[in-house]
């Protein structure tokens, strides 16, 4: 093209009167305006409040929800921005409110209050690696006003029929060609308008307030063609920043990076919740959201197997040991406060679930011979019995007893439920068959049979049991256990049972427990109380710091005139290093027992030979 054409073709885009034959490639002036003065006339009509409320809408659409789908528009005020550890808020900042002029401005002072600040009397934002701020450049601005002047104004032509009716074909042509090309300069400039990108950064250099300026590359026609969402471009540029991982780098996290980038030191624990709620303070870390979030999760439990940390789900523990690491089959890895990750050696592995389960035959000429079955199955939370499979009616608790007659070889089971689908069993079996023998899966105590003069089989009290069971005043059943630990020459004492059921012994024995408090104690306690118009029935099995804490209240009730009560109470003491009987530790126990002797107690020792 020549030096004349192309000063004709800029001509022509602009002259008022000059016209272009497509058909002879002839230009002339004629008397009727061209395109180019319609079109200018009009432009006056249109004001420049109409034409930023429609570069408002296209904004608006262009960067409507998609990526980010948190988009705060024009946000005007503080509080329209909220401080919670959610997705990230995308806030677009109105023309009219702020704009920048060079890439090198700082943020501008709305901006800076948003990003700092909740709106809240003297509250600072904490969730602020949460925030992106897009704002307009003033210059473009006024170049995106013009062309949205000069695009209504050619919409407006073309939706009045009396307008078309006096221009020619050629020039409805012409105007509708300009349209199609003006409504693409629109969309281009007012994408290079919002080219000004505020996004958190740890940088103290490059940005000491916390914000770090980005500006986004210009684009024109040939890059927006076909793109009706301008949040891909934010992302792009987010990637480009390191603010956002690469496609390469989206892999679950190291869990080294987890305790060292935003596990805080000084933490023994912290919950999921928190490790997520870490990446929405920290403005050094990465954006996350999307497909981040998932790999988080996988992270967490990278974290378990691997033994970089532990974790709490309600009463659930999940530790790797020797053994291994606990299912997470039924675990469903949330980001909530109930779910907690532990520091390696806070938490200590459950302790295995220990059924103890004995049954001594007593002494009795009968056929049918009185049984004694007891069982401790510790943090059950219920029991049940069995009798040769035969399920035995009752609500047992995790410490108890019970009491029948048999007339051949028996098996007790105990079955313990320690909930989230948790059960364990135990068996004793009982043997009345000549060679009399009390047996378990770990123990066997064999008795050999014997005649006595008037021809009768040797029974179990011909035996050394592992339990002495006593009763009586405190004194007499001291004494009497000191002399049976002598005559059956025990070795070693694993636990005393102490048993009162009497209301003045109740108490009585309360007040002494303050003296045993050196040694491991459990309670288990049934009161019920019944008194004008009241009724109370507690239970309680435990330690027995918990049963301080209400022994005062029940004693109160007690006292109640006209209180009738039911009152049993169990105290264990649990010797982790078996004793001796001859240690100063019964010694102990009996001067905190005789302090206020009750009347009435029972024992039960569980002993070796």
């Amino acid at each position: 093209m020549g030096f004349v054409e192309r000063a004709l073709e800029k001509l022509t885009s602009v002259a008022w009167y000059l016209d272009y034959d497509p058909i002879t490639s002839r230009s002339r002036f004629k008397e009727e305006p061209s395109i180019n003065k319609i079109v200018t006339e009009e432009k006056d009509m249109v004001g420049i409040i109409e034409a930023k409320d429609y570069l408002r809408g296209r904004r608006d659409s262009i960067f409507a929800k998609n990526i980010f789908n948190n988009l705060i528009l024009a946000p005007a005020s503080l509080s329209d921005i909220d401080d919670k550890p959610d997705e990230i808020a995308f806030c677009l900042i109105d023309f009219d409110e702020a704009t920048v002029k060079s890439t090198t401005d700082n943020p501008p002072e709305i901006v800076d209050k948003m990003f700092n600040n909740t709106g809240e009397s003297g509250k600072f934002r904490v969730y602020r690696n949460r925030l992106l701020f897009l704002v307009a450049n003033k210059i473009e601005l006024e170049k995106a006003v013009d062309n949205a002047r000069e695009y209504k104004a050619i919409q407006n032509i073309l939706k009045s029929q009396n307008r078309l009716q006096d221009l020619s074909e050629t020039q409805k042509k012409q105007l509708k060609e300009r349209s199609g090309a003006k409504d693409l300069d629109v969309r281009v400039s007012l994408t290079n308008t919002y080219r000004h990108l505020f996004y958190p950064s740890n940088d103290p250099k490059k940005a000491p307030n916390g914000l770090m300026h980005y500006t986004l590359p210009t684009q024109d026609s040939s890059t927006i063609k076909g793109k009706s969402n301008q949040q891909d471009i934010i992302v792009k540029a987010l990637k480009d920043c390191q603010k956002f991982r690469s496609e390469e780098e989206a892999k679950p996290y190291a869990p080294a990076f987890i305790l060292q980038k935003v596990w805080s030191s000084g933490l023994d624990s912290i919950s999921t919740k928190g490790i997520k709620d870490a990446f929405a303070k920290d403005l050094s870390l990465k954006f996350l959201m999307g497909r981040e979030i998932s790999l988080l999760r996988e992270t967490i439990v990278k974290g378990l197997q691997e033994g970089q940390w532990d974790m709490k789900v309600g009463g659930q523990l999940f530790i790797k040991t020797e053994l291994g690491l606990p299912s997470l089959t039924n675990i469903k890895i949330e980001f909530s406060d109930n779910i907690v990750l532990y520091r390696r050696g806070i938490l200590e592995p459950p302790a295995p679930k220990i059924i103890e389960l004995n049954a001594q035959v007593m002494r009795s000429r009968e056929a049918a011979k009185p049984v004694g079955v007891r069982w401790k199955a510790k943090g059950a939370l219920t029991v049940t019995l069995y009798q040769d499979n035969d399920l035995i009616p009752g609500n047992f608790k995790p410490s108890d007893e019970y009491k029948t007659t048999i007339t051949e070889d028996t098996v007790f089971k105990v079955i313990a439920d320690y909930g989230n689908d948790e059960t364990e069993s135990k068996e004793y079996a009982v043997t009345l068959t000549p060679a009399i023998s009390v047996r378990s899966p770990t123990s066997t105590y064999q008795i050999p049979g014997k005649s006595d003069s008037e021809g009768t089989q040797g029974d179990l009290f011909d035996s050394q049991p592992p339990n002495i069971n006593l009763e009586g005043t405190v004194n007499t059943v001291l004494t009497k256990f000191g002399d049976e630990c002598s005559d059956r020459k025990v070795a070693t004492i694993e636990y005393l049972e102490l048993t009162v059921d009497k209301t003045v012994d109740y108490r009585k024995i309360g007040t002494a427990l303050p003296l045993l408090s050196r040694f491991n104690i459990s309670i288990d306690q049934t009161v019920t109380i019944q008194a004008p118009d009241q009724f109370v029935r507690f239970e309680y099995q435990g330690k027995i710091r918990g049963f301080q804490s209400f022994f005062t209240t029940i004693s109160g009730l007690l006292n109640v005139p006209n209180a009738q009560a039911d009152v049993s109470l169990k105290i264990t003491i649990e010797f982790p290093t078996p004793i001796t009987p001859e240690g100063h530790e019964l010694n102990a126990i009996k001067q905190a027992l005789t302090r206020n002797p009750v009347e009435h107690i029972s024992l039960n020792a569980k002993v070796t030979y």
